[in-house]
């Protein structure tokens, strides 16, 4: 192990870490392969309930998920030596270390401009997330995405796919809608918003009258609580959607809207 950083709630000053947060680091070794492939040497830091390898969305890697006693879980990213520099870019973990970070461990001299290449990454741009204002053509794209997964998810619900419509409904589109929520948070404070990746702290950063409103678009496990999810979770996102679109230059599709509003519900009641 060659180099050692500290990131994520523990080396933050902005939301810090507090009794549920978890330890985030960055290895850097000459054998990857061996620290992940063989977990015993975690026996030296504390008594083990359990521990996996889980693949992370910087460039491949792999880390491995820590569980120790009393709940202390701790995730250690594995990088190899020879793709330093891939990973010390703004496609790389620069991003995250620009919410701040601590370099712990140095031994050969290789994060000597590390402050300066977080200090120019914006924290927003993780994992390659578009920056405030996103492309008309991505936001138009993503509002048809949506609004023609309102049909498949009543096709879905209507014969009888439950557990298929649930997690479109949940998941699928309710990344969409967050993806939504993140860019009205934006479009008010003309890109100021300190929005984090996929929705952390969305309590804190969100429109409050948005975040009120994300249950209804929420379905458990039940037909018929689908039924009302899929319509006001439809209705939810035209009204996000409206006001982002008018910030970037688009034309929310109404006459599509309520043709699908329509046909949903004459299916629903069906």
């Amino acid at each position: 192990m060659r180099g050692l950083i500290l990131l994520g709630s523990r080396a933050r000053s902005e939301l810090p870490a507090d009794e549920w947060s978890d330890t985030d680091l960055l290895v850097f070794t000459s054998d990857a392969d061996r620290w992940l492939r063989d977990g015993r040497w975690l026996d030296e830091i504390g008594p083990v309930i359990l521990s996996f390898i889980e693949p992370t969305a910087l460039g491949g890697l792999f880390e491995r998920r820590v569980l120790f006693e009393n709940a202390v879980d701790m995730d250690l990213v594995m990088v190899p030596l020879e793709i330093t520099d891939e990973i010390s870019s703004n496609d790389g973990a620069m991003p995250v270390l620009a919410r701040g970070y601590r370099l712990l461990v140095d031994k050969d001299g290789r994060f000597h401009d590390l402050e300066s290449l977080a200090a120019g990454a914006d924290p927003r741009a993780v994992h390659g997330a578009e920056p405030w204002p996103p492309s008309p053509d991505h936001v138009a794209n993503l509002i048809n995405d949506y609004l023609y997964h309102c049909v498949w998810v009543t096709k879905k619900l209507r014969r009888g796919e439950l557990a298929v419509a649930v997690a479109c409904q949940n998941a699928y589109q309710g990344s969409i809608l967050r993806r939504f929520v993140e860019w009205q948070a934006e479009a008010r404070s003309d890109g100021g918003t300190n929005t984090y990746y996929e929705g952390r702290f969305l309590e804190r950063w969100a429109v409050p009258e948005t975040v009120a409103g994300l249950a209804v678009s929420q379905a458990r496990y039940d037909a018929a609580d689908l039924a009302g999810a899929i319509p006001d979770g439809m209705e939810l996102f035209r009204v996000l959607a409206t006001e982002v679109a008018a910030a970037v230059g688009v034309v929310y599709p109404v006459v599509a809207h309520d043709s699908i509003r329509d046909w949903l519900q004459q299916t629903l009641r069906a």
